[in-house]
């Protein structure tokens, strides 16, 4: 089935070819550019850089010797994930770019923001022998007509061959919109909100969990609780954007 996705795929990029205008100003590129961004874009997108809290990726920490200290944000949160890793904040044309993806079914542009993401990991040298994309409710995923994250695992997958154990983590809560609430309300939205359904492809393995932004880490956090519960070694959260 994921042979003949990508043949339907490929046909389409033939007949209807991508990266012809920039994703963020819709620039005609002319073959220039990197990731379907014009250079002009690319020098202005906000890369999150080795300033940023190893812990949590918060961007423009006074940086430490200490990987595991974290910053002023995290440093008293109990994560059940070791790390954050972002590749761009989450703001101006990123933050827009990300909400048309997300509602207005660009579904296209997960190749570009999933290739970034690949770039930032590689950056990181991240190892990790599975992965596992942040779940939608069934509810929200008939509503939207997709999962984000799951278009941002599936290219993750392609890029870099690592495992991708789809639908192996479910949401079995239909949770309220985080966007409105606070961080104490967001924790309790997402309490025990998920469940791990073959246990055996995690137990023992290093789980790369992909979400689209990282904002204050209460959906990875209970994600990653429910999988290092069921036998995961570790979980590396990987966010196209940071919250800022």
């Amino acid at each position: 089935m994921e042979v003949l996705t990508q043949y339907i795929e490929a046909l389409l990029d033939l007949i209807y070819p991508p990266n012809i205008n920039c994703i963020l100003c819709n620039k005609y590129l002319g073959g220039e550019g990197e990731y379907g961004i014009c250079r002009d874009c690319l020098q202005q997108l906000p890369f999150i850089d080795h300033h940023s809290c190893p812990r949590c990726a918060k961007p423009n920490r006074i940086d430490t010797n200490d990987a595991t200290e974290g910053c002023s944000e995290c440093s008293d949160m109990r994560y059940h994930f070791d790390k954050v890793i972002a590749s761009v904040e989450y703001k101006g044309d990123i933050q827009r770019l990300v909400h048309k993806f997300k509602y207005s079914d660009a579904t296209y542009l997960a190749k570009n923001m999933a290739e970034i993401m690949t770039v930032t990991l590689k950056k990181h040298r991240v190892s990790a022998d599975i992965i596992i994309a942040v779940p939608l409710h069934p509810n929200k995923r008939r509503q939207r007509g997709y999962n984000q994250s799951n278009l941002l695992a599936k290219y993750i997958n392609r890029n870099l061959g690592i495992h991708y154990g789809k639908k192996n983590l479910i949401r079995k809560k239909d949770t309220k919109i985080m966007h409105s609430l606070s961080k104490t309300e967001r924790k309790q939205n997402v309490e025990d909100a998920f469940q791990v359904i073959k246990a055996y492809e995690i137990l023992g393995k290093e789980v790369l969990l992909i979400d689209d932004v990282f904002t204050t880490g209460a959906t990875v956090n209970s994600c990653s609780k429910e999988l290092m519960k069921l036998g995961a070694k570790s979980v590396t959260v990987m966010a196209f954007a940071r919250g800022i």
